[in-house]
């Protein structure tokens, strides 16, 4: 069932007794449990909704479908289905005290992987489950594979009682299901002839498997009483490259595309050059971080143009992506003339210096690293990813908070130089 949140005031349900806290029971006698359901069963020209209203009452409203986009219903949040491995790997075990609940969560919910791509190691479906997947054509699923060997599987997610991937991989695609996968590659575990023997299980399920992301395993200061993982250095790097671009090579021929793609990680580990966008066939992965280095590098640069008066930043980013986002920089913002700029690599001791992507910085680091490094100028800008939807770092701070402290304004970059320099002078302009 969904229980009503709101309801408009001149929409008429509540003539009909079906306010605020009403449940939703049916949609053309099918039962809903989710917001799947309703968006799936009230795909059709003509509705019945089964309500169960606030004093028990049960009201049937009949209507058509136009009739209930117009009503707009609002329902309150599915509750997400909670994970039961306890993964060797899994960055949630890694994270410090004190940081705020909903990020020690494990999500492991097929329903979260359809609507925004979050990756599920499919161990706790049922056969509900998988009819349902089937019936609502939830495609595409993005899977968590790791290994496609069993037993170092059940090792690698600390749950002996999981049950054999590959077929339940072959379920899903036999009902049209298509998945994108993803391999955390740890170091002396899946890599090697584990990944190899890995790889080539899942392109004999090319095109139901259609991409496999391979990334490197996160590690952080805070690994008490965990397994001990070894860090992806750039040695390993370069040999988990090279190893996945024979692959792809092997591949593309048959596939007409590269099937297997490293994140951009492993490039900036390796000191390798970003590949080409026609590497990334498409960037099927790039939410996963397999070539959004390459987007940003091939995004527009600004034209000749000279700033109204004299302008002066300080970008923060992770020790990764340091050397190239100046590199980048340079070369968009060359024509822009009264504009100078400053790129302040931060450490992130909130998790550790082995974490060194800007997605992961907290606005404590941040203020440290622009209070020691002495004169903002204008405006601090911060990376695109390192802020959630509510406008939160991972301690919670804001960018008013920063701004507060530093006593100038903090901006939130966008993902292209242009649109963030055409952002930072239209917030400088207010």
């Amino acid at each position: 069932m969904l229980v009503l949140k709101s309801t408009e005031e001149d929409s008429g349900l509540s003539e009909n007794g079906i306010w605020q806290g009403a449940k939703l029971l049916k949609v053309n006698n099918h039962d809903i449990c989710d917001m799947l359901d309703y968006r799936f069963y009230s795909a059709d020209d003509h509705l019945l909704l089964l309500f169960e209203g606030t004093d028990g009452q049960m009201v049937e409203l009949e209507l058509d479908r136009d009739d209930l986009l117009e009503l707009d219903l609002e329902f309150e949040p599915d509750k997400p289905k909670g994970c039961g491995n306890k993964c060797i790997f899994c960055f949630i075990h890694q994270l410090p005290k004190g940081l705020r609940r909903s990020l020690y969560f494990k999500d492991e919910d097929y329903r979260l992987s359809f609507q925004y791509g979050n990756y599920i190691t499919l161990t706790n479906l049922n056969d509900n489950d998988f009819a349902r997947i089937r019936e609502q054509r939830l495609s595409p699923l993005y899977v968590s594979v790791h290994t496609t060997d069993d037993a170092l599987r059940r090792g690698m997610l600390g749950n002996d009682r999981i049950p054999s991937l590959l077929p339940q991989m072959r379920r899903l695609i036999d009902s049209g299901i298509e998945l994108h996968t993803q391999i955390v590659l740890c170091p002396g575990w899946n890599d090697g002839e584990h990944l190899l023997r890995t790889l080539d299980d899942l392109a004999r399920l090319y095109p139901g498997v259609r991409s496999v992301a391979v990334v490197p395993v996160g590690l952080t200061r805070h690994r008490s009483n965990l397994p001990v993982l070894d860090s992806v250095t750039p040695g390993i790097a370069s040999t988990v490259i090279n190893a996945l671009i024979r692959f792809g090579d092997d591949r593309a021929t048959e596939f007409n595309n590269r099937f297997v793609y490293p994140a951009d990680e492993f490039f900036m580990l390796a000191g390798k050059e970003i590949p080409p966008a026609s590497f990334y066939d498409g960037f099927p992965q790039i939410e996963n971080g397999v070539g959004m280095v390459r987007q940003l590098m091939d995004t527009e640069s600004v034209e000749k143009v000279k700033l109204d008066r004299s302008l002066r930043l300080s970008i923060v980013t992770g020790r990764l992506m340091f050397d190239l986002l100046n590199k980048i920089l340079d070369e968009k913002w060359d024509g822009v003339e009264n504009l100078k700029y400053d790129i302040i690599a931060v450490d992130n001791n909130l998790l550790g210096e082995s974490i060194t992507v800007s997605g992961l910085l907290c606005g404590q680091d941040i203020l440290d690293a622009a209070e020691r490094f002495g004169s903002i100028g204008d405006c601090l800008i911060v990376p695109p990813d390192c802020l959630n939807d509510d406008g939160l770092f991972l301690d919670d701070l804001t960018l008013p908070d920063l701004s507060d402290k530093l006593r100038c304004p903090v901006i939130q970059a966008d993902y292209s130089p242009a649109d963030t320099l055409n952002t930072i002078q239209k917030e400088l302009a207010n």
